[in-house]
């Protein structure tokens, strides 16, 4: 598992403008926790997927649609 602060996340999202949150993190998907605040884990498998777990507030901020 890796730990990413929200910090280093939203410098690498404004590094790369109109891309997603999960092409950004190179996972297969990202999915919302309302008690994480200052971190992002990465789990490398997850039913064979690499899958995020971010902040409710990280991923609606950079939810595309």
């Amino acid at each position: 598992m890796q730990r990413l602060q929200r910090a280093a996340v939203e410098g690498l999202m404004d590094g790369r403008p109109g891309t997603t949150l999960e092409a950004a993190l190179e996972v297969f998907e990202v999915f919302a926790s309302g008690s994480l605040t200052d971190e992002v884990y990465i789990l490398d498998d997850v039913a064979g997927k690499r899958i995020a777990i971010a902040p409710t507030a990280l991923k609606d901020k950079y939810r595309r649609g």
